[in-house]
């Protein structure tokens, strides 16, 4: 493809070029062949004017023609291709000249050519013609010459011009070719490849950086598909042994009823879990697909987080944490089952991640035209280094505690989803050994008259 290019390129600079040396070469040659006639009309118009005042009336009608020492000089008939004039009278009867004696009268004043002799007749005092021309063949010759010459200077310009022409097309393509044997050398195994930014100018400078960032988010998406992929199958793997394992031991031998209960209890525990991953993993799939809507009615957000905290109670009861929730009626457009999710979510991992004793905060208020929904814990805190991953999917602060606690490392994923659908934001503020809060920010829907 890039040689086709080049040759493109080369294609229309030629034919620019070839326009612009031809249009130029014409223009300079007519120019100068105008110029060049120019100068003989102009001899030859003095000199016709010279004799025709020059005429003397005599007697019969004729007239007589006296010239001096210049013209005779000028006429000079024995040199070829000699200024030569003729004469004739009112009659057309030929009277005088030393042209060729059957030199046909012109039927009207003005220039003619005759051969290679240009040649211009006016009309005398004595109502006769008087004509004087004289050979054009040297100045022919200079054009011709002058014709040569622009073509060969025209196509020595026109090689050197596109010698210069391929050569600068290679080296203005030269980038390119190298972005294509980058780009071509990417693959699964290789992302790390980037192309020189530093050898790369003006416009393919900015297209080279351009995809360097977009080499740059493929190999991050890959790297996150890789890892998602891994992650989702050690999530998938623990359950599944526990499955397993279980099953075999029951069936190994007899055994009580207490025994397979309690066999059975644990295996409905890890095919719960097994299947809540799934049903996050198709949840973020659909999402990544765009297949995933959200309804966009008028929600009250109040009933939603009371709901979700009475809906919680049970658990916060189990890890001794107490849960204050501070609502007023507050709608906004969106979907009331992905909203309660999202609730659900921030409440559940405030509640896990506390410490015996601790306190769960709950609010919903409104600020500057937005629903915000805050839900503060006293937990242990998240670290620095760990907050900018928070809404990754499976990842985890403290693996080994998530696992135990029944985390997959995708709600935080999925909340964000759910956030962002609905066109607002979230964000975590975290102090180590104080606790964490996660903010979300959503547009409130606008107020109708039956609002509180």
């Amino acid at each position: 493809m890039g040689k086709s290019l080049r040759l493109r390129l080369l294609a229309w600079y030629a034919a620019i070029l070839a326009g612009v040396l031809g249009a130029f070469g014409a223009v300079l040659y007519t120019r100068l062949e105008a110029s060049l006639l120019r100068e003989v009309e102009a001899e030859l118009t003095a000199h016709v004017q010279a004799l025709a005042h020059e005429i003397e009336d005599v007697e019969d009608d004729a007239a007589a023609l006296d010239l001096g020492l210049e013209y005779v000089r000028y006429f000079r008939p024995e040199t070829p291709g000699a200024p030569s004039y003729a004469h004739w009278d009112g009659g057309g009867r030929r009277v005088g000249g030393n042209s060729p004696p059957d030199l046909p009268r012109p039927e009207a004043p003005g220039f003619r050519d005759s051969g290679d002799r240009r040649e211009i007749s006016v009309a005398t005092v004595t109502g006769g013609t008087m004509l004087v021309g004289r050979s054009i063949r040297e100045e022919r010759e200079r054009l011709a010459g002058l014709l040569w010459l622009l073509a060969g200077t025209g196509a020595g310009v026109f090689a050197l011009a596109m010698l210069g022409g391929f050569l600068l097309a290679g080296r203005a393509l030269a980038p390119i070719r190298k972005i294509t044997e980058t780009a071509a050398a990417i693959s699964a195994e290789d992302l790390s490849r980037r192309i020189d930014v530093g050898r790369t100018e003006s416009e393919l400078g900015t297209l080279a950086r351009t995809l360097n960032d977009a080499f740059a988010r493929i190999e991050a998406s890959f790297e996150r598909q890789t890892r998602f992929t891994a992650d989702a199958s050690h999530e998938l793997r623990t359950p599944l042994s526990i499955l397993l394992t279980h099953v075999e031991l029951a069936l190994k031998k007899d055994r009580t009823a207490p025994e397979y209960r309690e066999t059975l209890e644990t295996c409905l525990r890890a095919a719960q879990r097994m299947r809540a991953t799934e049903e996050s993993l198709l949840t973020l799939a659909r999402a990544d697909a765009g297949e995933l809507k959200v309804a966009r009615d008028r929600v009250d957000l109040k009933p939603v987080v009371e709901e979700t905290v009475a809906l919680l109670a049970p658990l916060a009861t189990e890890r001794r944490v107490a849960v204050a929730v501070e609502a007023s009626p507050l709608a906004v457009a969106g979907d009331r089952e992905r909203l309660r999710e999202v609730a659900t979510n921030l409440v559940t991992n405030a509640l896990r991640y506390n410490r015996e004793g601790g306190r769960v905060e709950v609010r919903l208020s409104r600020e500057n035209g937005a629903a915000v929904l805050s839900v503060a814990d006293t937990g242990i805190g998240i670290p620095e280094p760990d907050r900018a991953h928070l809404f990754e999917r499976f990842y985890r602060v403290d693996k080994a505690r998530s696992r135990e606690l029944g985390g997959s490392g995708l709600g935080l994923a999925i909340t964000r989803w759910i956030v962002e659908a609905h066109g607002g934001t979230i964000a975590v503020a975290s102090r180590e050994g104080e606790g964490t809060t996660f903010t979300v920010r959503l547009p409130a829907a606008v107020a109708t008259p039956q609002d509180p």
